[in-house]
């Protein structure tokens, strides 16, 4: 893993990465006809957790999936989703 992070910064497409701590140390908020509900972790249906992200800078969503499916090789087994930031215009 630290090879393909290198590497991703390598190539200046890196703008960061973490990982995430256990469900057990998190809440889900939800808001539903304007009131609040607050559960503590931890999270029984683990299928959609988010276990960490990366954040690139790529030219394209082809060249993100092409670094996702390397990242998703060095991890065995998993699933990873590809998402784009929404970007303000500067005023």
């Amino acid at each position: 893993m630290g090879k393909l992070i290198g590497e991703m910064a390598q190539a200046g497409v890196l703008l960061g990465t973490e990982g995430c701590l256990t469900s057990s140390s998190g809440a889900r908020v939800r808001i539903d006809g304007g009131k609040f509900a607050v559960t503590d972790g931890p999270f029984p249906e683990t299928k959609e957790l988010i276990a960490g992200f990366c954040l690139l800078q790529v030219k394209s969503k082809a060249e993100a999936v092409e670094w996702t499916k390397r990242f998703l090789s060095v991890v065995g087994e998993g699933e990873s989703e590809v998402r784009q930031l929404c970007e303000v215009p500067a005023a």
